[in-house]
């Protein structure tokens, strides 16, 4: 879990978005409540639009890249 909130924060910290250590706790805390209880693709998408702000791709030739933004 540190490790998670370390990657978290290295994300968050590029993108110039500060949140605390336990808005973070909590955001994880929605998304697996959610995340337990979805059963269709819907609410898993809905499950995880509470952690993830958008996903960037960057194609290099036959590489590709994705840095998830979280909120």
């Amino acid at each position: 879990m540190e490790e998670e909130l370390k990657d978290l924060r290295k994300v968050v910290i590029d993108e110039g978005n500060y949140p605390t250590v336990e808005q973070i706790y909590e955001r994880i805390g929605e998304f697996r409540v959610l995340w337990g209880a979805a059963v269709t693709s819907e609410e898993k998408n809905r499950a995880l639009k509470k952690l993830v702000e958008r996903i960037v791709f960057n194609r290099e030739g036959n590489r590709v890249e994705l840095t998830v933004c979280y909120k």
